[in-house]
């Protein structure tokens, strides 16, 4: 992107150094690159930089003070408890949690949860999920906890869900 709008600068600055005004070179660009090119503000921003005597085709620097996070701290903090929020380290870093998520991800790191459920079944996952449905009828006989059971269109949901947490890794690593 950003060297595209390098590109168009450069057009822009050779039309206003053939003496054409703004709308005229943004209809060229526009015939050329099509109608989102750049839209005609933009060239009478550039052409008036020109104009002041500033040729330079690169953004100026922003006002405000840029962010700078730590990688360290980072890796530190998600090394001693991989369930942190992005918020959570946003804030032991006293820094905005959109930083923290650009960052994790230019890190590598991705949220998993902590448990992975197979997609396919196997032979043995078959034969595994018989044996506990058996364990299961065996054990409602002396303790009836089916009662405490809601069915639905093949779903089993249970009172007491357990919550999964999801936890910090890198791409390649398994949960």
């Amino acid at each position: 992107m950003e060297e595209q709008d390098v590109h168009f600068r450069h057009i822009l600055l050779y039309y206003f150094r053939k003496g054409k005004n703004a709308s005229q070179a943004q209809k060229k660009l526009c015939a050329v690159y099509g109608n989102e090119a750049l839209k005609e503000r933009q060239c009478q921003n550039w052409f008036a930089r020109f104009r002041s005597g500033d040729f330079s085709l690169k953004n100026a620097q922003r006002s405000g003070r840029p962010v700078e996070v730590d990688e360290i701290h980072i890796k530190a903090i998600i090394d001693s408890d991989r369930h942190s929020t992005t918020r959570d380290i946003a804030e032991k870093l006293n820094v905005s949690h959109t930083c923290i998520e650009k960052k994790l991800k230019m890190l590598g790191y991705v949220k998993k949860l902590d448990l992975w459920i197979p997609h396919q079944l196997k032979e043995i996952h078959l034969t595994q999920h018989i044996s506990i449905c058996d364990s299961l009828l065996k054990r409602n006989e002396t303790d009836p906890f089916l009662k405490s059971l809601i069915t639905g269109d093949e779903k089993w949901i249970v009172y007491n869900n357990v919550n999964r947490k999801r936890s910090w890794v890198m791409k390649d690593e398994p949960a």
